[in-house]
């Protein structure tokens, strides 16, 4: 944890989880690394409160675990919570879909394409290459032009979970996308789109994130 900077103003709550959650996604926190309470409360400067919650929080969305005498480390990865995260992102992109695809409009059919191209531009540089969190921001911007548009948030805020987690997954499993794939995909939903099959669409999510997993 030395060398990570933090704003001298106290952090509580959200923002402990956000610090918490970005250390770990990075690798500032590595897999399997233990996090003790005491070095949490002087690194983030706030009370044991606030980051017992935000630990709670990265334990429900899988990206640390605690042990029978609680004490709590960065969850390692496992190819079976590899698999069972991308379902779960899957599953609820497919919820979403059906919600949203229907009802797409020309303009909305169009930016959802802009962001899937301007993900296209970055993938040459990076082809075999584990994957990073900048580049799954970028890309989960791209993938989630469609379910950011749903109009619930229970789906939204399930989303927003196992995205995390499947983001924790694949980056410590040392995930690559090819651009092969990535080009498969975007063929298939742009026929999802055109049609507006919101099952062509989850299928050719589906179809990509078991592509991704395959290489961990």
């Amino acid at each position: 944890m030395s060398g990570v900077v933090v704003d001298d103003r106290r952090l509580l709550g959200d923002e402990a989880f956000r610090v918490l959650r970005d250390a770990v996604l990075d690798g500032t926190l590595e897999p399997g690394e233990r996090l003790h309470d005491d070095e949490l409360v002087t690194w983030l400067g706030v009370s044991r409160t606030p980051v017992r919650s935000a630990l709670d929080r990265l334990r429900a969305a899988g990206l640390v675990e605690f042990s029978a005498n609680r004490c709590t480390r960065v969850r390692p990865p496992e190819a079976a919570w590899l698999r069972e995260a991308a379902s779960a992102v899957a599953c609820l992109q497919r919820a979403a879909a059906l919600d949203v695809v229907p009802r797409l409009d020309d303009r909305s059919v169009a930016a959802v394409r802009s962001g899937l191209a301007a993900a296209r531009r970055l993938l040459p540089r990076l082809s075999g290459r584990p994957l990073t969190v900048e580049v799954l921001r970028c890309l989960g911007v791209a993938v989630g032009g469609v379910a950011a548009r749903s109009a619930s948030e229970v789906i939204t805020a399930a989303l927003d979970e196992a995205e995390l987690r499947f983001a924790h997954a694949l980056l410590t499993s040392g995930c690559v996308l090819e651009v092969r794939a990535w080009d498969d995909f975007t063929t298939a939903a742009g026929t999802a789109l055109a049609e507006r099959d919101p099952g062509r669409w989850a299928d050719s999510v589906a179809e990509l994130l078991r592509r991704v997993v395959a290489t961990g």
